[in-house]
């Protein structure tokens, strides 16, 4: 075979490759139960510590690896956790951090507008994992989303697990379970026991950004934030750009919207 046959051949074979387009996931086929028990024990797989948690299965592009295959720890797209991780992988680069990112409205929103940053969502629910991870794959087979991923997890079991202290720049808890019963309060994922992990993972000045349709939960949020020592509110919340992407970019967000309901935000920053 000459020169340029084999030259035609490359062009043919890259036409097909752009041909080829990876579908979106639709939301209908992901539903579930809109709520899961944070406190049950923890049946799908976790890391011991930070060092067994191998980035480059979240962020492939930047450590050179296929871009389009999925580590999501669900059944479908399974992680195994183990102490043979290369330390150079074990170093997180992640900038952002949404806490229950449900369908990942949040993550691709913050993809979009902060493409030097990285996000990562972190979801207990396996199918709308799942989803996000089948999006991303989708968006990066047209060249986008290689900044943000997406892992099935319990935060409130094993957050300081994923992270170093000091690392993350920004998190995001939007739109939680209320809880309403006084006994299942200790299931809220904003609490002293938490907020002080929110602290100890956040960077200097890092920032905390809650959000609610709920008053009574809001006003549970301002309550245990402004009484927290390592927080202190922030005022001019209007001009931070992260605050005004988690007002409409989540599908609760979206559906409060439609329904004329009230938002209630709250954004902290660590002292």
């Amino acid at each position: 075979m000459n020169t340029t046959q084999e030259n035609n051949k490359d062009n043919q074979i890259e036409q097909i490759e752009k041909k080829v387009k990876i579908q979106k996931p639709k939301k209908a086929d992901f539903r579930m139960h809109a709520h899961v028990n944070p406190l049950n024990e923890t049946l799908f797989p976790y890391p011991l510590n930070y060092n067994q948690v191998d980035w480059s299965l979240h962020y492939p592009k930047k450590f050179g690896k296929d871009p389009l295959k999925l580590y999501l720890n669900t059944l479908e797209y399974p992680i195994s956790y183990d102490d043979q991780v290369n330390p150079e992988c074990s170093q997180s680069i992640v900038d952002f951090l949404d806490i229950g990112c449900g369908f990942g409205g949040l993550c691709f929103a913050l993809s979009q507008n902060y493409p030097d940053k990285y996000t990562f969502g972190m979801e207990i629910r396996g199918k709308v994992v799942n989803f996000v991870g089948e999006k991303i794959r989708a968006l990066r087979n047209e060249g986008e989303a290689h900044n943000v991923s997406v892992i099935r997890t319990n935060t409130m079991r094993h957050l300081p697990q994923y992270f170093r202290k000091n690392s993350l720049e920004k998190i995001f808890i939007c739109f939680p379970d209320p809880h309403f019963k006084k006994k299942n309060y200790r299931r809220r994922i904003v609490n002293s026991g938490l907020l002080s992990e929110y602290a100890y993972l956040l960077k200097p000045n890092g920032r905390i950004y809650c959000i609610t349709d709920v008053e009574e939960l809001h006003n549970w949020h301002v309550q245990h934030l402004e009484k927290h020592r390592m927080f202190k509110r922030v005022q001019d919340v209007e001009e931070d750009s992260a605050a005004k992407l988690i007002w409409n970019s989540t599908e609760e967000g979206k559906k409060v919207e439609r329904n004329k309901g009230s938002k209630f935000i709250i954004v902290c920053e660590k002292v």
